[in-house]
């Protein structure tokens, strides 16, 4: 008996495989989807963390505004709780490729330490061994044309040199790896190039050279066990963190008085130097001064001088001139007496001479006379010998003798005064002729002096003027050298004031910067503020959301079907189930045949479901995610409390609607059980009473009417079914149109800006509207405004969240670049003085209204601000401020640092980038393209995940379609024999099933459009992440595709239900149930 009771069992499975196979489909596919779905965030989260456990991935990272030192190393190191601390440095350079620059970020890795936080996963090659040699990140490298063995040289990007930070700048590529430290393939902004970190790359730490490490990595003791997604790894985190907090305080407060001290003894130090330079310089610009005015005097002497030997030149050629005159002047006055003198002494000469010859004659004469007398005296004298003689004889002759001697005497006088005289004539003669000859050779020579004179004064002329000139040339060249000198004294003069004040300033600046050092703080950041893992997260998130409803109602759909099919089983096999009771099986005997038949398609299609929901979905999930992340394969794990709680739903479902149906039967007496319930009792239905509509309807139309209204258990179960498939698809369809259309009305319709410019808010105001006339004046740039962005929190039901404050500079064109406008009713919002203008998420996040009260937090400060308006407003949370609204609330003038800018066609983003980035104020340039392209992954992921969405809606609602017409048919076997017996053809007997099919697809439809509009209004607001508003709006091409892809799938089922109408037999009509 017990076999041929099982064999009964077998024998319905195999009698109603179709049945039993759609329950299996159906139960398959809701498990499948529900499990996949509910597993794939699970999966993606255990293949995170795997892979963060397997290279050591940190558990806090800690920054500090200063830099870390061995000894806060140390200190840190000695904390409870810490298992690894690993310090090491990090800094942003340039590599130029194929022309171009990358910013590229440079990261340390030790060479002698295998256990270091945060490892590298090698894709290709080797890590590196030497300090010449360095890693790169496999994928986005690629982009730049890099391999293994290539060279890459690095260089600041700043007027610094580069090597002043590294040893080597130039390295040879051993590998390729990847990081934990960046999931995803955004690695920031940057200080250089074109402010966008296109890739990494990895040398040895021995290569730094940096005073302070850069950042420290920890890990903690007892958490890799955990999963690092999960409350318990963020409760031990929460164990360590205050610790490491109040060691920095601590640490920074040290820090703090040893950089003051340093600061102030390079300070004071500077100030020496300065003072020092500051004194030289001016007494070199004293001495160029005093040269300059030396050079200045001598010049104005020299020029005196010069003009004065000039006067003096000319006066003594005029008297040269006049001397020379004078000499022939007086040379011919000389001729002229000579001429005379020479006239005058022939006339004299001729009278000497003829008085010289008279005086000789006479001389003659007289000397004959002396001869005469000498003979006379000699004869006297003899006869005066004559001792005969007398006494008066002797006295006669002596008196004779001295008349004669005086005689001779007074011939002697008259013969020397005749020689006197002719000599003294002669001597006068020749002193006459001589002075002539002098006075002839003096004129000679004074002609030959005078022609010797005007040689003389010619070539000293010559000479002169040739002196002259070159004095005038020397004193010209002497005032250009003075102008000259002047100039450069004046500009060296220029040059040092300002490099003075240059130096003054920058010393008055670095006191006033030493004054402003703001204490500094440790920075210490878990795994929930680092952006890759954060962002991860999001996204399994955001399946995980998804989860929580869509595969629930996906569940619940499928689940509604089976208790239907099993229910109107139960209800067909009424008369086998008589049929087993009086012939004595027990109730429960009897409700396990029915239990057996539930459970096993339930067990088997669960079985099938998980299968492939455990496997397909969280891979198809993972990789569409792959196109944002670089991620190991995934982690497929079968999750046993999803399993065993969606197999039991799925069983209790069919299983207990079975056994509750069939125990609802059981209680009928075996004969009552053995008779078809009798019909229930014709009613008229609504529309039969509706006279102008129902006279016009054909039979055909009329029966399928009452048809349809008639059973209305059929009906809305048909309906029922069909609509929750449709309004799958619908939401499926909906959140596509929610998440692709908010890119582009966010970038185009709202921000009608292309560029955002972070520049160095302690410029002054002056050189930030220096630098927005530059940017005015670039033909690249149609327009740009500048504007206030700083951080703030909301307080929301979920806590904390963040809020951007925008304040724009000028409110009269801030709406050419940001859109103000309301959502629904499309109005424009104006940004006034009387309060702020609200995203439209911060809004419901906060539930305010427009005339509200909004509360923010500023460096933990609490301000209360009124709400104007709410924008439309899809990525992020702002609260737009008037400038002067802001100074109302905070009390200080809007401190600008940033420019929103329109731009013209620019052909390269990244030279344009680099063009500001090269200005000192430009601290960060971004494109809105970069954004968009950031989103679009994000959006495109979520597009893979709403296609299998959409895919697994359809395949459901085909299969629901097929089993509640499978049911339906096999309900009216009866019914469609005897029309087959009253003459209907096979195609009119198909029309007559297929037009009740079509009617209740569209009643589906239209119940099922409103129940979409309302799953995706849930599942939207279930979804949306933080800093993201969907669409709250499906396209009317969503509302087309889902009732055509609902009607399409009525359609085959139908076309398939047409051989099973055909096999009906009319015989089956002439059957007696009795």
């Amino acid at each position: 008996m017990k076999n041929a009771f099982m064999k009964d069992v077998l024998k319905d499975i195999k009698k109603s495989k179709g049945r039993f196979l759609s329950i299996f489909a159906i139960i398959a596919l809701g498990v499948a989807f529900f499990s996949g779905i509910k597993v794939a965030p699970i999966d993606m989260k255990n293949t995170a963390d795997k892979y963060y456990d397997d290279y050591n991935f940190m558990d806090l990272t800690l920054y500090s505004t200063l830099g870390f030192t061995d000894d806060d190393i140390e200190e840190i190191e000695k904390l409870d709780g810490i298992k690894d601390v690993y310090p090491t440095y990090s800094l942003d350079a340039i590599t130029m490729i194929d022309t171009a620059d990358s910013v590229l970020k440079v990261m340390g890795m030790p060479l002698n330490d295998e256990n270091y936080v945060n490892q590298y996963r090698l894709i290709e090659g080797r890590l590196p061994e030497n300090k010449n040699e360095c890693v790169v990140e496999a994928g986005t490298i690629d982009d730049l044309n890099l391999s293994v063995g290539s060279k890459i040289k690095l260089k600041s990007g700043t007027s610094a040199d580069l090597s002043e930070s590294l040893d080597v700048t130039e390295y040879e590529i051993v590998g390729k790896v990847q990081t934990p430290n960046y999931l995803s393939f955004e690695k920031g902004t940057s200080s250089i190039g074109s402010g966008k970190i296109s890739s990494f790359i990895v040398i040895p730490n021995e290569n730094f050279k940096l005073p302070v490490y850069t950042e420290v990595y920890l890990t903690l003791d007892n958490v890799k066990a955990l999963n690092s997604y999960s409350k318990n790894y963020f409760k031990e985190i929460d164990k360590v963190k205050p610790s490491v907090e109040m060691l920095g305080n601590e640490r920074a407060a040290l820090r703090y008085e040893e950089i003051l001290e340093e600061a102030n003894k390079k300070l004071n130090s500077s100030r020496e130097e300065f003072e020092k330079q500051k004194l030289k310089g001016e007494e070199d610009l004293d001495s160029a001064k005093k040269t300059i005015e030396d050079s200045e005097e001598a010049l104005k002497n020299g020029e005196s001088e010069l003009t004065k030997n000039e006067t003096d030149y000319k006066l003594s050629i005029i008297q040269a001139e006049n001397g020379i005159s004078l000499g022939e002047y007086k040379i011919n006055d000389g001729k002229v007496a000579l001429e005379s003198g020479k006239k005058t002494f022939e006339a004299e000469k001729a009278k000497a001479e003829e008085q010289i010859n008279t005086a000789k004659s006479t001389l003659k004469a007289l000397e004959d006379t002396r001869n005469n007398l000498n003979s006379r005296i000699k004869e006297k004298e003899e006869a005066l010998k004559n001792p005969n003689l007398t006494e008066a004889e002797k006295n006669t002759i002596t008196q004779e003798i001295n008349a004669l001697v005086k005689t001779r005497d007074e011939v002697n006088n008259g013969i020397t005064y005749i020689n006197n005289e002719i000599t003294s004539g002669e001597d006068k003669l020749r002193s006459a002729e001589k002075e002539l000859k002098e006075k002839e050779q003096e004129l000679k020579d004074a002609e030959n002096t005078l022609i010797e004179s005007k040689q003389k004064l010619e070539e000293g002329k010559k000479i002169a003027e040739a002196k002259f000139v070159a004095a005038k040339e020397e004193l010209a060249k002497g005032k250009e050298e003075l102008a000259k000198g002047k100039k450069d004294y004046e500009e060296g003069k220029e040059t040092f004031e300002k490099e003075i004040a240059a130096a003054e300033a920058k010393l008055n600046k670095a006191e006033s910067e030493i004054k402003n050092i703001e204490e500094p703080s440790w920075i210490v950041l878990d795994r929930n503020s680092h952006y890759s893992y954060v962002d991860y997260k999001n996204n399994a998130d955001s399946i995980d959301k998804i989860a929580k409803v869509f595969p629930v109602f996906f569940f619940l759909v499928a689940a509604l079907v089976c208790l239907t099919t099993m229910t109107r089983m139960v209800d067909e096999q009424r008369i086998n189930i008589g049929t087993l009771k009086a012939i004595g099986y027990s109730k429960n005997k009897i409700a396990s045949k029915y239990l057996i038949y539930s459970l096993s398609a339930s067990f088997l299609g669960s079985i099938a479901g998980l299968a492939i929901g455990f496997t397909l979905f969280p891979i198809i999930i993972f990789d569409a995610y792959g196109i944002m992340y670089n991620l190991p394969k995934v982690q497929l794990e079968f999750n046993i409390p999803i399993a065993i709680l969606i197999t039991l739903v799925s069983i209790a479902v069919t299983t207990l609607s079975a056994l509750f149906a069939c125990y609802a039967e059981l209680k009928e007496s075996p004969a009552n059980l053995m008779r078809p319930k009798a019909p229930k009792e014709g009613k008229r239905i609504l529309i039969e009473r509706i006279t102008f509509i129902w006279k016009r309807l054909s039979f055909i139309g009329k029966v399928t009417v009452r048809n349809i209204f008639r059973y209305k258990k059929r009906f809305f179960m048909t309906v029922f079914g069909i609509a929750g498939c449709t309004a799958l698809l619908i939401t499926g369809f909906g959140i596509k149109d929610s998440i692709e259309t908010i890119i582009d009305k966010q970038f185009g319709d709202i921000f009608k800006y292309n560029l955002s410019i972070n520049i160095d808010k302690d410029y002054s105001k002056s050189e930030k509207i220096n630098f927005s006339k530059e940017l005015q004046d670039k033909e690249e740039i149609k327009d740009a405004i500048m504007l206030l962005s700083e951080n703030a929190k909301i307080s929301t039901e979920k806590g904390d969240k963040d809020l951007n404050i925008i304040v724009p500079e000028n409110l009269r064109t801030v709406s050419d670049f940001i859109n103000f406008k309301n959502r629904k009713s499309k109005e424009e919002i104006t940004l006034s003085d009387n309060g702020i203008i609200l995203s439209e998420k911060a809004a419901d996040a906060t539930k305010v209204k427009v005339g509200d009260e909004l509360k923010i937090k500023v460096n933990s400060k609490e301000y209360s601000l009124k709400v104007s308006g709410i924008t439309e407003n899809y990525t992020f949370n702002y609260a737009y401020f008037s400038p002067k609204y802001y100074k109302d609330i905070f009390d200080s003038e809007p401190n600008y640092n940033s420019f929103i800018v329109s731009i013209n066609n620019i052909d390269n983003e990244e030279d344009f980038s680099k063009e500001l980035m090269e200005n000192q104020i430009v601290k960060g340039v971004s494109f809105n393209t970069n954004i968009k392209e950031n989103f679009d992954n994000i959006i495109k992921s979520l597009n893979y995940v709403v296609l299998v969405m959409i895919v697994s809606a359809g395949a459901l609602a085909f299969v629901v379609l097929y089993n509640l017409t499978n049911v339906n048919i096999s309900e009216r076997i009866r019914e469609i024999a005897t029309i087959k017996v009253l003459g209907f053809y096979d195609n009119e007997v198909s029309a007559y099933i297929y037009r009740e099919n079509i009617i209740l697809t569209i009643f589906g439809i239209l119940f099922g459009s409103v129940l979409g509009v309302l799953l995706h209004r849930f599942i939207i607001f279930t979804v949306e992440i933080d800093n993201m508003m969907f669409g709250r709006n499906i396209d009317l091409t969503s509302f087309i595709f889902s009732a055509v892809l609902t009607i399409l799938f009525a359609v085959l089922v139908n076309i398939s239900m047409y051989y099973k109408l055909k096999k009906v037999k009319m015989v089956e009509s002439l059957k007696s149930v009795d």
